[in-house]
């Protein structure tokens, strides 16, 4: 009895945590979703009020902000190019690797799979100049090429997760095709890889979101195509000396609506392929 009252309070206490800990980052997207529709005048007048009139333009304004020649337009472009890029990089890498590596027995098989583990351990500061110079000497620097190539190597997450759902999947099936002369590929391509589908999808999901909001690598190796990560940093620091708080707000709330699209519309998919997937590796 005892035992169930001491359970019951712990439980009380973490939701108590973690509703604090939800409206602590719920509120600024709130306060900042309101804000993106005053005037730079009401802004000011008073920060925590509602708008006296719902000013629209903002969102209109925001989208002519530039940085250097590139508006907010084209920001999202260069993202969403960096987005299926990376995304579709990581995730082949990753499935043919974790597919290897759980199917097939060779010597070295565990060193690949701690090495996937390890990319996970090191920091990106820790290759960054090693990673600057041959992005300069290959003439990768400032393209989207570059950026992608990269982006198959790091993919220790997604590998991990893959991985686990390759080790429980039977090969019974793989081995009757065989059986019936179907090559690896096809085993592969036609067996094995429709049975991993859901978590493909979650983790290519998982992947689009980091590659959206990472702002570290664009603004590293991709100066001359600014991303909305990068960009919206620069309009920060513009509008801040400008004092134009609205039409930056605005342009903040309209950089995050592909991500919240993308985890609302597939959260339930995420959330129930990532940790089965973890649990089965």
């Amino acid at each position: 009895m005892k035992k169930g009252k001491a359970e019951r309070i712990t439980l009380w206490i973490v939701f108590v945590l973690f509703f604090f800990y939800a409206i602590s980052l719920v509120l600024p997207l709130i306060w900042t979703f309101i804000n993106s529709f005053k005037t730079n005048r009401d802004f000011f007048d008073d920060i925590w009020g509602l708008p006296k009139k719902f000013l629209t333009e903002n969102y209109v304004s925001a989208f002519k902000l530039k940085v250097g020649r590139t508006n907010l337009a084209g920001m999202f472009l260069n993202s969403f190019i960096l987005v299926v890029g990376c995304t579709a990089a990581s995730i082949f890498v990753s499935t043919l690797c974790a597919y290897v590596v759980s199917k097939f027995k060779f010597r070295g098989r565990q060193v690949i799979y701690t090495v996937a583990i390890a990319t996970m351990l090191i920091p990106t500061v820790g290759t960054l100049t090693a990673t600057y110079k041959l992005m300069v000497t290959t003439g990768l620097y400032n393209t989207y090429l570059g950026i992608i190539i990269m982006s198959s190597g790091g993919f220790g997450m997604n590998f991990i997760l893959i991985y686990g759902y390759f080790k429980s999947i039977s090969w019974a099936y793989a081995e009757s095709a065989m059986i019936d002369g179907a090559s690896d590929f096809r085993v592969f391509w036609q067996i094995m890889l429709p049975q991993i589908k859901p978590a493909l999808i979650a983790v290519s999901i998982i992947s689009a979101i980091n590659y959206w909001n990472d702002y570290f690598t664009p603004y590293m190796y991709l100066r001359a195509h600014p991303t909305v990560a990068v960009g919206l940093q620069s309009i920060v620091n513009m509008m801040t000396a400008q004092s134009d708080w609205p039409k930056l707000f605005a342009a903040m709330i309209i950089s995050i609506i592909p991500v919240m699209a993308l985890f609302i519309v597939f959260q339930k998919t995420i959330m129930e392929n990532t940790v089965a997937g973890g649990l089965k590796g």
